[in-house]
């Protein structure tokens, strides 16, 4: 579909005459103000040529006239048909940009379905003196967009904003404006840097500085929230009471001290305290004491959730400052590794089997399941079972006393970022591995030996006394197995899925590292279990 086109003049001349007075008028004044303008730059214009400097340049396309290349001084401005050019003031002088940075009074089109980009495209027009294609890009962005002027506003005041942060950075170069000139409204353009992205990063940054501004008093009252938290708290009451589900009756929660709740919520799980935030206002207001949720935040972050830092200073006190001391919202969005339960992933794979009969093809739909259980001392249960043990069955006996089940390993792991990585991962299943304490390093390194160790190990029935029925050998471990996984939220703050993203075996005598193939994979998502304990 071709663009319209703007209106003819002959067209344009008979609309006038039904036109009212006062807007011909309007009109002919719009004119001659227009015509000034240009007077005027072209006097400043022929100036700058006899003192051989140039101020600025820019390139304006245009869909109407193509692409046109000008020089000059002259400025620019934010006016339309319903205000004057005349309202609209030079800017003061301020220094002047770096060189490296493309300076332009306009930013780069959005797109031609953008009533900003239109209205800004006649903006220009009308500077050059192209008053009727101007008038028509008027009506056209004006239809589209009934404030269109005030987001043209808008954007303009915020490329304003960040010139001024350009130039107060380069001001200690001495290289300034000349004071006569007229400050141009100065937008950076190039390497896909929009006006949204300018909103967007001038948005962040406020609410940044607002946050910060706001920190020390929201902790003064015991009170922290995140940004959107806050301005639901806003619209509430100042006294806010528990309210019970009789009006005739008393609630017992307001007789009880708001100290004594906030102590009982502190021996709640997130999931509990969140349920408890969601009764009412009151409830949401107490659960938000910040105690609560430092309380929460020291105890689950901390080594191997979070790195140890080489100057010996912890580095949850830079995640507290990154999230500006929002301890409920470094909970919930910082990423973590869940201790309260396991994480499953269910398998399928489709095997093809026999059948007497030629006619039939029978097909074996195969589940297993892979579960990963980690814990707080950085140990880790990888377990690799078949369907003919249910998660039931398995769930129970994931404890670092397990030994002798096939499929089973046992290593180490740390969260770096969004990747959980799981090291020396040990091949348990062997029966011999029972008197193995995993959890220590000497006996991990005893283990990896290549040298053979002898390790007797008894087995016998009954209790007391009784001699050994046989001795087992501590096998030589040849291979131990890495694995990386990319830990995911699903919605925020689960943290309870967890994507394979490499899988390698070592050897131990070579070195070689080589990646095992996998088939079928499906990722870990977690599942709770209340005997377990975090």
């Amino acid at each position: 579909m071709t663009p319209p086109s703007p209106p003819s003049r002959k067209k344009t001349e008979e609309d006038a005459e039904d036109e009212p007075e006062e807007l011909r008028r309007f009109r002919e004044e719009w004119k001659l103000e227009v015509k000034r303008q240009k007077e005027a730059a072209l006097v400043n214009k022929d100036q700058d040529d006899d003192s051989g400097s140039t101020v600025y340049s820019e390139s304006v396309h245009s869909e109407s006239t193509g692409s046109t290349a000008y020089s000059g001084n002259t400025t620019p401005t934010n006016s339309f048909i319903r205000a004057p050019l005349s309202d609209y003031a030079p800017a003061p002088a301020a220094a002047k940009l770096p060189s490296s940075i493309h300076v332009s009074t306009v930013p780069p089109r959005q797109g031609s379905d953008s009533a900003v980009a239109i209205y800004r495209e006649a903006v220009i027009l009308e500077q050059r003196g192209e008053l009727e294609e101007a008038l028509f890009l008027y009506r056209s962005a004006f239809r589209r967009e009934p404030n269109v002027d005030i987001l043209y506003e808008r954007e303009e005041m915020l490329g304003t904003i960040l010139a001024q942060q350009f130039a107060s950075g380069s001001s200690t170069t001495g290289e300034l404006y000349d004071s006569h000139l007229p400050r141009p409204k100065v937008v950076l353009a190039g390497d896909g840097f929009t006006m949204d992205d300018l909103s967007r990063q001038m948005e962040k940054t406020l609410a940044a500085q607002d946050m910060k501004s706001h920190v020390g008093t929201r902790a003064e009252q015991g009170v922290i929230a995140s940004r959107s938290l806050e301005s639901v708290l806003s619209t509430f009451p100042q006294d806010l009471v528990f309210q019970p589900e009789d009006e005739n009756e008393v609630s017992p929660f307001n007789l009880v001290p708001d100290e004594i709740i906030v102590s009982i919520l502190k021996i709640l799980d997130p999931s509990s305290l969140e349920r408890f935030a969601s009764v009412n206002r009151k409830a949401r207001v107490v659960s938000l004491d910040i105690a609560i949720w430092i309380k929460l935040v020291n105890e689950t972050y901390k080594p191997p959730q979070i790195p140890i830092l080489p100057d010996g200073k912890s580095f949850l006190d830079y995640l507290s400052e990154q999230y500006l001391y929002d301890y409920r919202r470094l909970y919930i969005e910082h990423a973590r590794v869940r201790l309260d339960g396991v994480y499953i992933a269910v398998c399928h794979y489709i095997r093809p089997g026999l059948s007497e009969n030629s006619w039939v093809n029978v097909n074996h739909l195969i589940t297993y399941h892979r579960y990963l259980r980690f814990f707080p001392n950085g140990q880790v249960i990888s377990l690799l079972t078949n369907e003919e043990q249910p998660p039931a069955q398995v769930i129970p006996r994931l404890k670092l006393t397990l030994r002798g089940l096939k499929g089973l390993f046992f290593g180490n792991w740390h969260l770096s970022g969004n990747t959980v990585v799981l090291n020396n991962l040990i091949d348990a299943s062997s029966r011999a591995l029972t008197a193995i304490d995993f959890a220590s390093p000497s006996s991990i390194a005893t283990l990896l030996n290549p040298s053979t160790v002898s390790l007797h190990v008894t087995h016998g029935h009954g209790h007391g006394n009784h001699p050994p029925t046989n001795t087992d050998v501590l096998p030589s471990i040849r291979y131990i197995f890495t694995m990386n996984l990319t830990l995911r939220s699903r919605p925020l703050g689960r943290w309870n899925k967890m994507d394979i993203a490499s899988y390698d075996s070592v050897n131990l005598e070579t070195g070689d590292v080589s990646p095992v193939a996998l088939k079928h994979e499906r990722p870990f998502w977690f599942s709770k279990v209340r005997s377990y304990l975090a």
